[in-house]
């Protein structure tokens, strides 16, 4: 495709895709050309939504790696995820990124209900998202296609009684947080932790005078319920209304610029690794590479 191609022409490539068989490919188109910023972006907001559920912001609070090293934390997270969509879950690349994933939660006893809504989460964020304010809703093939990725990603984990569709993903996650919502000295630690590195997006001149703009707008981003499960103060109605004016803004001026073109997708820039990476960089200092993975019935090898 040329720079001059028309903003749609991609959606259509993407309808042509078999979303039972070709999940992958549109999860890459998705989230490496149509969406980049969006999904992204909604992939930290699901890790995030995680703080709330005392069983789990009790487990990342005591590892000690989200509040002892928060950015190294949330880039090894959004690296491990973008490698493997990258390169794909069945090649011999991306399952060295997936066993390195199952390495680091070898340690902990992690329910299976948890595991679920966190996978729920990395679906159901995103697509809500993007909906809200991309710059323009997904459709039932790229949302199926998401869910099959998803499904995958969960079976290659060892987690039992996956839900099967989009909209049984959605509702075990909101049943899952109307029980398990909750504030606890965790999910405050863990959450201010989050919000303390918003500020290191921006460049080092501004982010003194920027900062206190970036915890508005971070907040406003947020739903009240998520808010009260993590111990943090609602926004004034008024940031609501321009954080939702400013997101939807951008996605309408998108919506009208010429597309990304093939040659260019998406890549992350992260802090902790400037340089590059290597798969045994990833993870708290105590993990050895190559160690074996024991829990959860993992991936170990080349998987099922």
């Amino acid at each position: 495709m040329t720079g001059t191609q028309r903003r749609f022409d991609r959606l259509r490539r993407i309808q042509g895709l078999d979303p039972e068989r070709d999940y992958e490919e549109i999860w890459r188109l998705v989230s490496a050309y149509e969406f980049p910023w969006d999904y992204w972006q909604s992939v930290s907001l699901a890790f995030f939504r995680t703080f709330a559920v005392p069983s789990i912001s009790a487990l990342l609070d005591g590892t000690g790696e989200i509040v002892g090293h928060t950015q190294k934390r949330a880039d090894d997270t959004l690296l491990i995820m973008f490698e493997m969509g990258r390169l794909g879950l069945e090649s011999p690349e991306g399952r060295a990124y997936l066993r390195r994933m199952n390495q680091m939660h070898r340690r902990y006893v992690i329910g299976n209900d948890d595991s679920i809504y966190i996978i729920a989460l990395f679906i159901v964020v995103p697509v809500r998202w993007i909906n809200r304010f991309g710059w323009r809703r997904l459709t039932v093939h790229e949302e199926r296609a998401m869910t099959n990725y998803g499904r995958r990603l969960a079976q290659l984990m060892g987690i039992k009684d996956v839900p099967a569709t989009f909209a049984a993903f959605d509702q075990f996650a909101q049943s899952y947080e109307s029980r398990h919502f909750a504030v606890t000295g965790s999910s405050r630690r863990l959450a201010e932790a989050a919000m303390a590195i918003t500020a290191d997006m921006l460049p080092k001149s501004l982010r003194g005078p920027l900062k206190p703009v970036m915890r508005r707008f971070s907040l406003a981003s947020l739903d009240d319920a998520l808010l009260h499960a993590v111990g943090l103060p609602l926004p004034p109605e008024r940031d609501r209304r321009l954080a939702t004016w400013l997101l939807r803004t951008r996605g309408r001026i998108l919506r009208v610029l010429p597309p990304r073109p093939d040659n260019r997708p998406h890549r992350l820039a992260l802090a902790t690794y400037p340089d590059g990476h290597q798969v045994s960089d990833i993870g708290p200092g105590w993990l050895a590479d190559g160690t074996a993975d024991v829990q959860n019935n993992a991936v170990q090898g080349d998987g099922p």
